[in-house]
């Protein structure tokens, strides 16, 4: 929470920074659900500890070899190896205060709730995180839950005391701003970085005056960022706790990132000339919600519970109403130029899920034109570890990255054609999260993908072989024709070689498990997609043929 943050006051609204990728919440949330409602002492954190480093959901920097053996292949650590693995790691917080703070900022999403010992709360899973984890929903429709119902101040965070409803002070603002600057003959873009702030800053839900605020701010400064304005405005005027300047922008890019979870706001232009705006393509979801909560106001809950209980609550008014989500769809197919009155509308879930998979195909292949392939093999090389550079998606988390590039990389080299990666997107071409549970992860021709970072023998085989191959036998089962269906992982073990074997053998279907760099080779060495199913099929052979233990060389280079 920055300088401001253990202070009891009013202040700029923020969700804990300590994990900035809201996409991350996914993995922390399904490695928690094993722990969902112990109380968490000093023992329990430290166990949660070792189940995200195992799971590569948190990195450590320093892991021994024997250290790392043990963990890739769930094997338990001793009390030793602990205490070894956290010496040669240590934290400016402890460790102790760097599970809690990942764990707050779960909480501060409506997430988790704490209750019991400050210091040693029990931590329990909210309806909402258990639909997360087992991805039951998208996570648009939960997150716009959460946001919409989120009160800077509630139960389960006293210390602010600002009685503002951020996201929906946002929606208003931005949409009460660009009326009023159209008033003035001027294009409106909505809502520019530097003056989020001033929605943040919110010590109630009046965002009339806010508007007001800013544009008196753009008289005097344009559009230009004034940081001694704003800081004053803040500090001044509003009175709020003081914060550096680079601590504005941290909580501007924190809100941020969880708002445009939602899939209704959206980050355009660069540098200093970054605004955010409504989504086109979902308009007509924040029209629905302007005029469904149009006399929003600050409700106060005695218990934590109370709140959540709230959250999960909330309205939205595309789910409630049938004719609400018809004009929803119908906005949609006009954004994809489709003609609404053509298409099948008897079941509108159905139809809304083609038309939002067309608008990701859109957004995707808007990356994979821009993007140049020596690029993708150097961020593939950065996720099979056998490069320190930077990655240029450094913000998507790895597992989520490992999808994307693997997508970008299929329809670079080979084409776009028949490119089906489930995952959600943005109308920048970014990721922002996985689709529901029930699908492969990337569909290409007739190949069936599945991509995990997981390193964990006992998970990578229990949590990515068996459902791609039930993926296959029952895309098989419909189609009839031949598919090829490979999992792709930094390191593969020898029993997934030997789960795939079998499968291999008993659908009589061409399967194989891939290292992330066995990955690079096959596609660098194929000049188009016939050759590199040739090359692919040569895999197969080899995990037919070759004992499991030599297959995992093999592809482990």
């Amino acid at each position: 929470m920055g300088t401001s943050g253990n202070r009891d006051g009013y202040k700029i609204f923020s969700i804990n920074t300590t994990v900035r990728n809201p996409q991350r919440n996914l993995e922390f949330l399904i490695y928690f659900k094993k722990f969902d409602g112990f109380v968490f002492d000093e023992k329990m954190k430290i166990n949660y500890l070792i189940e995200l480093v195992k799971n590569g959901a948190y990195k450590f920097s320093i892991i021994p070899n024997d250290i790392k053996y043990k963990l890739e292949n769930d094997i338990l650590l001793t009390d030793d190896e602990i205490n070894e693995l956290l010496n040669k790691n240590p934290q400016k917080t402890g460790f102790d205060g760097r599970v809690m703070t990942q764990l707050r900022a779960l909480k501060d999403q409506g997430l988790l709730i704490f209750s019991g010992n400050k210091n040693k709360p029990r931590i329990k899973m909210t309806n909402l995180a258990h639909l997360l984890a087992n991805k039951e929903a998208y996570i648009t429709d939960i997150y716009s839950k959460i946001m919409i119902g989120l009160h800077a101040n509630n139960p389960t965070r006293t210390s602010i005391y600002n009685k503002s409803r951020v996201f929906l002070n946002t929606l208003f603002v931005i949409d009460l701003l660009k009326k009023e600057w159209q008033k003035q003959n001027k294009v409106s873009k909505g809502i520019l970085k530097h003056e989020f702030v001033f929605i943040l800053g919110m010590k109630d839900c009046d965002y009339k005056k806010c508007v007001n605020d800013i544009l008196k701010y753009r008289a005097k400064n344009g559009l230009k960022e004034n940081l001694n304005d704003i800081q004053k405005y803040l500090f001044d005027d509003l009175k709020l706790l003081p914060i550096s300047k680079s601590s504005i922008r941290d909580y501007v890019d924190d809100v941020f990132r969880k708002f445009e979870m939602t899939g209704l706001l959206v980050s355009r232009g660069a540098f200093k000339n970054i605004y955010y705006d409504f989504s086109e393509f979902n308009i007509k979801k924040i029209e629905a919600i302007l005029k469904y909560y149009e006399n929003y106001k600050f409700e106060n809950f005695k218990t934590a519970d109370e709140y959540i209980n709230f959250l999960e609550n909330i309205k939205l008014p595309w789910l409630e109403n049938a004719i609400v989500r018809k004009e929803v769809i119908k906005n949609k197919a006009l954004n994809l130029q489709l003609d609404f009155d053509k298409l099948d509308s008897s079941d509108l879930e159905k139809l809304e899920n083609e038309l939002d998979q067309k608008f990701y195909a859109k957004s995707l292949k808007k990356v994979i034109d821009e993007t140049n392939l020596n690029d993708l093999y150097k961020e593939l090389e950065i996720l099979a570890q056998i490069s320190d550079d930077t990655s240029k998606y450094d913000n998507i988390p790895e597992p989520l990255r490992l999808e994307y590039i693997l997508a970008l990389t299929f329809g670079k080299k080979f084409g776009d054609d028949r490119l089906f990666s489930n995952l959600i997107y943005n109308e920048n071409g970014i990721p922002l999260s996985y689709a529901p549970a029930g699908k492969v992860d990337l569909e290409y021709k007739d190949f069936l993908i599945e991509a995990t970072m997981i390193k964990n023998r006992n998970q990578q085989l229990n949590a990515e072989t068996t459902s791609i191959a039930r993926h296959m036998y029952e895309k098989k089962k419909k189609n009839q024709t031949e598919l090829r269906t490979m999992l792709i992982a930094p390191i593969i073990h020898w029993d997934v070689a030997l789960f795939f074997k079998f499968c291999t053998k008993e659908f009589d279907s061409k399967l194989a498990p891939l290292s992330i760099i066995k990955f690079i080779e096959i596609v660098k060495n194929s000049q188009d997609l016939n050759e590199f199913k040739i090359n692919f099929d040569s895999c197969v052979d080899n995990l037919i043929t070759l004992r499991s233990e030599n297959y995992q060389d093999f592809v482990n280079i």
